[in-house]
């Protein structure tokens, strides 16, 4: 028996040869979250002794986002789904599960040939119906002497209570490392889990789209805004924990008080929750003052929507870190969100932020109103969080303490 082989029988990790790079696979193969893991993968491309292989099908709705970060996407054998932009949404869910478990079984087939050296885990979605080969995958990762390393992105999927619960225990009991992205998540993980805060690495989110230089007034004329109105912006997956229903009923009475400005609610989502948008609006009587773009909206068009933008609102039931709320700080604008505590970690009330309660909607209309009808104060908060945010981690910095969570994982157990 080799060296290599011997070390494997007794620890169950193979060494690696100290002169090689650290060879990574970096799973999100459904691209569940393509700009984290573009972004992320993109600044450890940048540094040496790494190498990392991007596991992820082209996200459909930006087919050239990776290539725009020099990344070439590998998700084991199948990436075909993208294509079939005609055929419905839930036609297009099951080729897209079927495609999925090609590519873990072609993937458990090349590792038995070639292994990475870390599989950095970004989402199991199989998991959250009920589908438990993810699992069965990384199960035989490990036993092939591959190391895990998940990012928890939320800490339990959205929207589902403790049904999951059970599941993500075993990921988490399961992981070498795990890589939380603020104290708040990392103390979740070891009060609710059990976990040992040494396996725990707190590494920050940064932004998901940079910020385009441009002039609000190009952007507001791009935008079909006019000149003097104040627009309030809503971005992102629409989702029912993301509370655009709580905001529309606060909208409601910012009209009521006589206040003229503009509600934007931007980004895509399932029909069944944009057909609840849309009737919504209608009911609650609220019209032309909502711009509702609900579509998948490119970067450049954000970009276009931030700049023109004089309010940014997150008005979210739960969450565990929001990139949402990282890419708009970075706009310099005013912010009204609830005072949850992953957003209060972030935002302090009154210095760079409003913050209301969740389902508050007389606070919301009311913070809202204040900013509508105050613009020295939306300048004043959006200057100090902007000088507050100045020293926040960037890509480089994420990408560089991610490699120490890597070295951290390889690094031998101490003797006992």
């Amino acid at each position: 028996m080799t060296a290599i082989s011997m070390e494997t029988a007794v620890t169950g990790v193979a060494s690696r040869p100290q002169s090689r790079p650290v060879r990574v696979f970096m799973m999100d193969l459904l691209s569940i979250v393509p700009y984290y893991t573009g972004h992320l993968c993109a600044g450890l491309a940048q540094m040496e002794g790494v190498r990392v292989t991007l596991g992820s099908i082209t996200y459909s709705h930006d087919r050239g986002f990776f290539r725009r970060q020099a990344l070439r996407t590998d998700p084991g054998l199948l990436d075909l789904t993208w294509k079939l932009t005609a055929a419905p949404a839930w036609v297009r869910r099951v080729l897209k599960t079927a495609e999925s478990l090609v590519n873990l079984a072609a993937l458990a087939l090349r590792f038995t040939v070639s292994r990475p050296d870390i599989v950095h885990v970004q989402f199991v979605p199989l998991v959250n119906y009920g589908l438990p080969v993810e699992l069965w995958f990384l199960r035989f990762a490990q036993r092939l002497g591959i190391q895990l390393v998940y990012t928890v992105h939320n800490v339990l999927p959205q929207d589902t209570g403790d049904r999951h619960k059970a599941r993500f225990q075993r990921i988490y009991e399961m992981a070498d490392r795990l890589i939380c992205h603020d104290a708040g998540a990392a103390g979740r993980l070891a009060v609710e889990f059990g976990i040992d805060p040494g396996r725990i690495s707190v590494i920050p989110h940064g932004p998901l789209f940079d910020n385009a230089e441009r002039l609000p007034a190009g952007s507001r004329s791009r935008l079909g805004f006019t000149p003097g109105e104040c627009v309030v912006l809503w971005q992102g997956i629409l989702r029912p924990y993301k509370g655009v229903s709580f905001l529309l009923k606060a909208w409601r009475k910012v009209l009521d008080s006589g206040l003229d400005a503009r509600l934007a609610i931007v980004g895509t989502g399932e029909p069944e929750v944009i057909r609840a948008v849309e009737e919504e609006v209608a009911a609650l009587g609220l019209g032309e003052s909502v711009r509702r773009d609900l579509r998948f909206v490119s970067f450049e068009e954000l970009a276009d929507y931030y700049q023109a933008s004089d309010i940014l609102v997150y008005p979210y039931g739960e969450i565990t870190t929001s990139g949402a709320l990282m890419t708009g700080i970075g706009y310099g604008k005013a912010i009204v969100a609830t005072s949850l505590p992953a957003f209060s970690r972030v935002l302090t009330d009154g210095e760079d932020a409003l913050l209301v309660p969740y389902g508050g909607v007389d606070q919301l209309a009311r913070s809202l109103s204040r900013l509508i009808s105050d613009p020295p104060l939306r300048r004043r908060l959006g200057t100090c969080l902007e000088a507050r945010q100045t020293g926040a981690p960037r890509w480089p910095d994420i990408s560089r303490r991610t490699m120490e969570c890597y070295r951290s994982a390889l690094a031998p157990e101490p003797v006992k």
